[in-house]
């Protein structure tokens, strides 16, 4: 019985495949019916973990039956190597941001390569190239001028030991993910994308995504959140300011007994400032 060597004899196919571009697809390529495959882009935080191999082994199989079955198949992949989670791994190791993403590009790079995987590495990307930024800053300054994009000041979670600001699901137990440090809000001037815009749109788009399961669709629903209602202004006694509220049922807001603000809402401490409960809102608001 022969002893399977994978070192030898994946080398070798994968060797063949390379040289004879069995996964590459151009616009030369004969027609025939076409199927795109895009798994998302990992990030290139170090190396390929297992769970790395789950989700892009998958997405091989699909792309190889798709091939089995005639079908023109472009498997493309790329890098999410832009943002702070770079330059904060490469103030930990003491490395410059660019050279460590570089780094572990060239690493995984390998590591997708010796796993055999079907990607067309003449279409391969990286976000931190500024080839493909400059359209992301294009597509930005196309939404701004339609009004599409604007700036405010909203509360974020933020991490004084790494320097960054938190997803919800990066603050564990009120402390930071990576570093255990407590996470405090605050408050920043954003960029924010008018999405709402197309809610209704987006909705009525979701009933025809045959095949998606129903509690997929819901969790889309509830994300997208549309309500129809009004928006109210309570004159506050005293103060010239007045507070804006949103309501779906208008017809019932003259039963109000009373308006709550969240404690990062500006008017929180000016409301309270100069009366016998400003020390113990302060202590709230933090």
């Amino acid at each position: 019985m022969s002893t399977y060597d994978p070192r030898t004899l994946e080398a070798k196919w994968q060797e063949r495949w390379e040289r004879d571009r069995v996964f590459n697809v151009t616009d030369a390529t004969p027609d025939g019916e076409r199927y795109y495959c895009l798994e998302m882009l990992p990030y290139p935080s170090g190396r390929l973990h297992m769970g790395h191999v789950r989700n892009y082994s998958i997405g091989d199989a699909i792309a190889r039956h798709q091939r089995m079955r005639g079908r023109q198949v472009m498997h493309v992949i790329g890098w999410d190597s832009f943002g702070l989670p770079a330059e904060n791994a490469a103030i930990r190791e003491g490395v410059e941001p660019r050279t460590w993403t570089r780094q572990n590009i060239e690493s995984m790079r390998g590591q997708f390569r010796s796993l055999g995987l079907g990607f067309d590495w003449d279409r391969e990307i990286s976000t931190a190239d500024p080839r493909y930024y400059r359209w992301n800053q294009w597509f930005f300054l196309r939404m701004l001028e339609r009004g599409l994009a604007y700036r405010a000041t909203r509360p974020l979670n933020w991490c004084d030991s790494c320097a960054t600001v938190l997803a919800n699901e990066q603050v564990e137990g009120g402390r930071c993910w990576r570093c255990a440090n407590p996470v405090r809000l605050r408050e920043f001037q954003q960029w924010f994308l008018r999405i709402t815009r197309y809610a209704q749109e987006l909705l009525d788009d979701l009933e025809g995504l045959d095949g998606w399961p129903e509690k997929v669709r819901a969790m889309q629903r509830n994300w997208i959140g549309r309500s129809e209602g009004a928006r109210c202004h309570f004159s506050i006694e005293g103060f010239d300011s007045s507070v804006e509220i949103f309501t779906t049922r208008l017809d019932t807001i003259y039963g109000s007994t009373y308006v709550a603000l969240a404690a990062e809402h500006p008017l929180a401490m000016s409301l309270a400032s100069g009366t016998e409960h400003e020390a113990a809102v302060g202590k709230f608001v933090g």
